[in-house]
């Protein structure tokens, strides 16, 4: 495939989610670790981004040019408190790439707001917290299986 995939929600993507341009390539950003460095054509990029979500994912697949493919992966938070997550990886293949972004778990880039341990915070406290946080994940895991899913069948037809 190498014209550009491209998946729209309708709501554009802050400049930021763009991967940096370094000398002759990519540098796909990684939370505690050093950047990956990429040479390559971008594939695809999408977002599950939706008006009120609590999180949402920006996604871009690269085409190396040693035949390899890197994903770029950032979870984005709506929280002014909390710092995105960024995940980049290589693969031998497009099929491994898109099994991994299929066995990704959104929700455990999620911030749990609750320290349970903490004695001023009262049972009932800690349970609605626990929901809140439950009906979060659950939706951006609803999200994002949504885009994985949009981001396979183009592929598949592409």
């Amino acid at each position: 495939m190498s014209a550009m995939l491209s998946l729209e929600t309708g709501i554009p993507s802050s400049p930021s989610t763009a991967p940096a341009i370094s000398e002759g390539g990519y540098l796909l950003r990684q939370s505690g670790g050093k950047p990956l460095r990429v040479r390559g054509e971008l594939l695809a990029e999408c977002t599950s981004r939706t008006p009120a979500a609590p999180a949402w994912q920006d996604l871009q697949i690269f085409r190396c040019d040693d035949g390899q493919v890197a994903v770029a992966l950032r979870t984005c938070r709506d929280n002014q408190c909390e710092s995105d997550v960024f995940h980049a990886h290589r693969f031998d293949s497009l099929e491994k790439a898109l099994a991994w972004l299929q066995a990704f778990d959104p929700a455990a880039d999620l911030f749990a707001d609750l320290d349970a341990s903490d004695r001023r915070i009262s049972a009932t406290e800690i349970a609605l917290r626990a929901a809140s946080l439950r009906q979060r994940a659950d939706w951006v895991e609803m999200q994002y299986r949504s885009m994985i899913g949009e981001l396979l069948f183009q592929f598949d037809i592409g």
